[in-house]
């Protein structure tokens, strides 16, 4: 199941995080792992377990999910706040998404119930002519600027395939749910 919680900020606070992420000079490619580079997208890796990689970006992204927890708890929903993974991802249309799930091989997670909260910072982002969706249990969801999704990482996902010449670049949190 997917809950979206809408409208959790301002499109200039997405603006913000997209251009700090854009000039940062930590992204890689090694997601998905295990396959070829030509099916790698670029990611920067902001927290991974108790090692923080960026310490502003971290910062910024915290403030961004405190943001989606209070309107989320606004609309019945929880939103933890313990948290496991952040990350920045940017995908185009030269790149096709796997169909995948998250944290199947993290020993260090098994019998953790988890969730993930995933959002597109940009803010000019339209599902109609750009594409980008999120691909969840054979449902699609449009993204809006702004909207973020709250699922179950555990569950085969991906994101749609995109249509435009523009760089989705999507933000994601995993929580420890328990």
């Amino acid at each position: 199941m997917v809950t979206i919680v809408n409208q959790c900020c301002s499109l200039l606070f997405l603006d913000f995080i997209k251009h700090q992420v854009t000039k940062s000079r930590k992204w890689n490619f090694n997601y998905p792992m295990g396959k070829s580079f030509e099916d790698k997208h670029a990611k920067i890796d902001i927290v991974m377990g108790s090692t923080v990689h960026d310490e502003f970006l971290a910062g910024v992204s915290m403030s961004l999910l405190m943001l989606i927890h209070e309107k989320a708890k606004q609309q019945n929903i929880n939103v933890p706040l313990d948290l496991l993974f952040c990350g920045i991802s940017m995908k185009d249309k030269h790149r096709e998404d796997n169909i995948h799930t998250d944290h199947e091989n993290d020993e260090e997670l098994k019998g953790t119930p988890l969730i993930k909260v995933l959002g597109i910072l940009n803010s000019d982002w339209n599902h109609e002519t750009d594409g980008g969706g999120f691909e969840h249990d054979d449902n699609i969801y449009k993204l809006k600027p702004g909207d973020f999704l709250i699922f179950d990482p555990k569950v085969k996902h991906r994101a749609e395939d995109i249509k435009s010449d523009k760089k989705r670049i999507a933000i994601d949190w995993t929580l420890n749910n328990g």
